[in-house]
């Protein structure tokens, strides 16, 4: 994880002093929801991210998340809900990097480590990917709200895949414009 946050400061660095491509930085939070999983409910999700425009329509996103389901409740008992931290790569497709006032749409690619963990059971790290579509607002060329839903397919115990989607609203904050 320190290797991770190190390198989006890097960027972020190297893109303040005009060195690198057009880059950004922003901060998420939203709602966790289970699919076909009885064994927890929903809870939130927070995170952060960095984007680094790749060509003119595709843009890349190193992300750090942290999620926690909550507590499914069983006529035996409650068990309580998994805590996930996700470090991946987003790929957006479409709108444009930001850095403009109006609305732009876009679709979302990516692939991750999941790191899955409960205060009884042992952390499992799966790899794991996911896609969606979100929609920026820029207020200004240097500040965007971004709304996006994804859907996440982690590879489980066992075989098959655990899944879950997410709505996210957060802020977007553009170098260089």
């Amino acid at each position: 994880m320190k290797k991770l946050v190190m390198a989006m400061l890097l960027v972020i660095w190297g893109g303040s002093s005009g060195l690198a491509a057009p880059l950004a930085v922003g901060g998420f939070g939203g709602f966790n929801i289970p699919i076909v999983q009885d064994d927890q409910s929903s809870g939130t999700i927070f995170g952060l991210k960095g984007k680094i425009e790749l060509a003119r329509w595709i843009t890349a996103e190193p992300v750090i998340s942290f999620a926690k389901y909550g507590d499914a409740e069983f006529p035996f008992g409650t068990r309580e809900g998994s805590k996930v931290n996700t470090y991946g790569i987003d790929l957006l497709f479409g709108g444009g990097f930001g850095g403009t006032v109006g609305l732009k749409m876009y679709g979302v690619v990516a692939i991750g480590l999941y790191s899955t963990s409960r205060d009884y059971d042992d952390d499992l790290t799966k790899t794991g990917w996911s896609t969606g579509l979100g929609l920026e607002y820029g207020f200004s060329p240097k500040i965007g709200l971004d709304l996006r839903g994804k859907v996440h397919f982690t590879n489980a115990e066992g075989g098959g895949t655990k899944k879950a989607a997410t709505i996210t609203g957060g802020l977007n904050y553009y170098f260089g414009n």
